[in-house]
């Protein structure tokens, strides 16, 4: 069955584009600073005031909502599937993260949602200034199809015009992929396609090849970040793109482009990496890339330099010193040592949905050192929690903190046995015993959606697993002071785990600064 395909039996031939044109005109300027609009009283007043004549007229997007369609994924072993769909929300997760360092507000459309669903639930958040775009993959009976289309409204030039430029950034940055065009959506195999159509706001759907060709499946599976990393450029390119004015008046003289020192180190958390940053007039800068690997949430710094070079893009590293990154240099070996440094308030720490700040690093040698057997009857206790919590957008810190408290740090000895996988004490339905899980995942898994059953109204993304949902009024307990009312009768049961909580933030600091010192 073709999923909302421009392919058919008789359009099976494909022309690529030669790119090597596009890569020279999008990398002709080494320096691209990016200062978010919304921010601009830290500019001079002439700039402000050019800065703020640009944002009227291009009626900058206000959001962007991000939606990975997964129905097009047929035909396929149940494995590739998990795998496309996997690579597909890690793509969307790149692109918000670049996007947001770049100024955009962007909104993660909760995955798992049917289309439908989908667009109802973008229609009830979204304003006349906002885009969205669905990310997906094409399929067809013939496994040779294959090649990455952008649809758009048919008949709207300007919808067309930002489509053009997001499939040419994707295949600047991927030139491996086999180009399709940006094709209205009366061009597909139904003769439209609602999420154009039905949610109001600009949209544009793409697909990144055919999960039904195995060369587009491998094109998804290992070039992510760079796909990622087109989208993001395409995305806020389109919605950036300022009006040409007509003035008699002669081009600026161009001013000197700063040329770069290479070969310096990058330490992130006590760990050298093996990319190496640039300085530029005395600044460091490190690839944006890197900045995955922080272990906190990277919130839109005040102002982001960023540049490109050698088909990298850099940000300046002293720039997210706002965003929770301790930043310094060590000039013996050349290092720019960047270090996170989360701020322990309840306000921020205690939200249980949310990304948490540990990292596997510290959690695993944090069990070594309390209960070394805890890894040996659990080797992959941390991964899941880290796992479990990321796909259902649950706070990892406060989950796997939750189950050090309840387990006695994963030595048990209550009532609850290692061999139930049950980390939170979690009740059984209809009888007064702790319930039983038939693997550690599982268990896991129960123990992250009770926390989102208490936290939020999302719908979940996995088959519910926890026993006593059903139970239990949704979002009731936001936060973790509010979760000791409906969990535990103890009136300290929240304070003991922020307690905890706080040794491992400190465990973390303590451990990166040994690596680092």
């Amino acid at each position: 069955m073709i999923f909302e395909s421009s392919c058919s039996p008789e359009s099976s031939s494909i022309e690529s584009t030669a790119y090597e044109k596009l890569i020279t005109q999008s990398k002709n300027s080494l320096d691209q600073g990016v200062t978010p609009e919304r921010v601009t009283n830290l500019l001079p007043q002439s700039k402000r005031d050019r800065v703020e004549t640009s944002q009227r007229e291009n009626q900058e997007a206000r959001q962007i909502f991000l939606f990975v369609n997964s129905a097009g994924l047929v035909n396929q072993a149940i494995k590739d599937n998990q795998s496309i769909k996997a690579a597909l929300v890690g793509i969307q997760n790149r692109v918000t993260a670049e996007l947001r360092l770049q100024g955009f507000a962007v909104v993660e459309v909760p995955t798992g949602l049917e289309l439908a669903e989908a667009i109802a639930w973008i229609k009830r958040r979204a304003d006349s200034n906002d885009v969205a775009l669905s990310i997906q993959t094409d399929a067809f009976l013939n496994p040779d199809a294959r090649g990455t289309t952008a649809f758009y409204l048919a008949g709207n030039q300007k919808r067309q015009q930002q489509a053009e430029q997001l499939l040419q950034q994707i295949l600047t940055n991927v030139p491996t992929l086999v180009s399709r065009g940006a094709r209205p959506d009366t061009e597909t195999a139904f003769g439209n396609l609602p999420f154009v159509r039905q949610i109001a706001i600009p949209g544009i759907v793409l697909t990144l090849g055919f999960s039904t060709n195995p060369l587009d499946r491998a094109i998804i599976l290992n070039r992510s970040q760079a796909i990622a990393q087109g989208i993001a450029a395409g995305l806020a390119l389109s919605n950036r793109t300022t009006k040409k004015r007509s003035t008699a008046k002669s081009s600026p003289p161009k001013t000197s482009t700063p040329q770069p020192k290479l070969s310096i180190n990058i330490s992130l958390n006590g760990k050298v990496c093996k990319e190496q940053g640039v300085i530029i007039e005395e600044n460091a800068y490190i690839p944006i890339a890197l900045l995955d690997r922080l272990t906190i949430t990277i919130a839109s710094p005040r102002t982001a330099r960023l540049l490109t070079y050698n088909n990298t893009t850099y940000i300046r590293a002293i720039d997210l010193r706002g965003a929770g990154v301790s930043v310094s240099w060590n000039s013996a070996n050349r290092t720019a040592i960047l270090q996170s440094t989360p701020r322990l308030n309840a306000n921020k720490v205690s939200r249980i949905m949310g990304r948490g700040y540990l990292s596997k690093d510290t959690l695993k040698a944090y069990l070594q050192q309390t209960n070394p057997q805890a890894l040996r009857t659990f080797p992959q206790i941390v991964d899941l929690y880290l796992e479990e919590s990321s796909i259902e957008g649950v706070n990892s810190d406060i989950a796997f903190t939750q189950a050090l408290v309840e387990t006695n740090f994963f030595r048990f000895g209550g009532k609850v046995q290692p061999s139930q996988n049950n980390f939170a004490a979690l009740g059984d339905v209809g009888t007064s015993t702790t319930a039983t899980f038939p693997n550690a995942r599982t268990g896991v898994r129960a123990h992250v959606q009770l926390l989102k059953v208490y936290a939020s109204l999302e719908p979940f993304v996995q088959d519910v697993v926890t026993p006593r949902f059903r139970f239990i009024a949704r979002g009731i307990a936001p936060r973790l002071e509010q979760l000791s009312l409906y969990y535990s009768t103890d009136p300290f049961y929240s304070e003991k785990i922020l307690a905890s909580l706080r040794q491992l933030y400190q465990y973390q600091l303590a451990r990166s600064s040994i690596s680092t010192g």
